[in-house]
């Protein structure tokens, strides 16, 4: 029932996160959308600042939730079913254009701030390619080195990439060729780069 409420929250905060500016984003507002008290918002999220990053943390969520189950050893014959699987979820990510918009506005708002939301948002950051690292030493039998992290770096920051170009209406409505292109780019240069240059020299 908490967990719930806590929820019903969140989804709250980004719905008024996607009608408003930042600034203009009041507690006041978000209880309005969540159809609750401001004091049961309170009861869960003690500032504003907290609530935030908890929204921030499921605009990142998309991302860990593609590596978390797979932090056991990935079979042989499991590999292509997990790739088809990352693929779907990338698909549907980039297919949200709202919520690639609201990533970046948050982000862009975390970087301007010298807070704990900026240090939490880093340390996210930082767990989502270590993650995705140690994802491609399974999916592609190499070994954890700093090779595999840059590979997952340039990943997170290509479909961020894309999240700004959403952002800014750069992008066409219909994204079918891009997305496509983006996933089968990925799936062809990632493996055959860390099966030639192993030590990533």
């Amino acid at each position: 029932m908490e967990n719930k409420r806590k929820q019903r929250i969140i989804d709250a905060t980004l719905k008024t996160l996607k009608e408003n500016p930042l600034e203009n984003v009041s507690m006041r507002k978000i209880a309005e959308n969540a159809n609750l008290s401001t004091g049961a918002i309170y009861h869960f999220y003690p500032s504003k600042e907290e609530l935030i990053f908890a929204c921030i943390k499921e605009s990142l969520l998309f991302t860990t939730k593609l590596y978390d189950n797979l932090r056991k050893d990935v079979n042989k014959s499991e590999k292509a079913e997990v790739l088809r699987d990352i693929n779907k979820r990338i698909e549907k990510r980039i297919k949200k254009v709202d919520d690639q918009k609201l990533h970046i506005q948050l982000l862009s708002d975390s970087i301007k701030r010298n807070d704990k939301n900026k240090q939490e948002y880093r340390d996210q950051y930082k767990q989502i390619i270590d993650n995705i690292a140690d994802l491609f030493t399974k999916l592609y039998d190499v070994e954890n080195s700093e090779c595999e992290h840059s590979m997952a770096s340039i990943l997170v920051a290509a479909i961020d990439g894309i999240a700004i170009q959403q952002s800014l209406n750069v992008l066409p409505e219909k994204m079918d060729s891009i997305i496509h292109t983006f996933i089968r780019f990925f799936n062809i240069a990632i493996p055959l780069y860390l099966k030639n240059y192993k030590d990533c020299k």
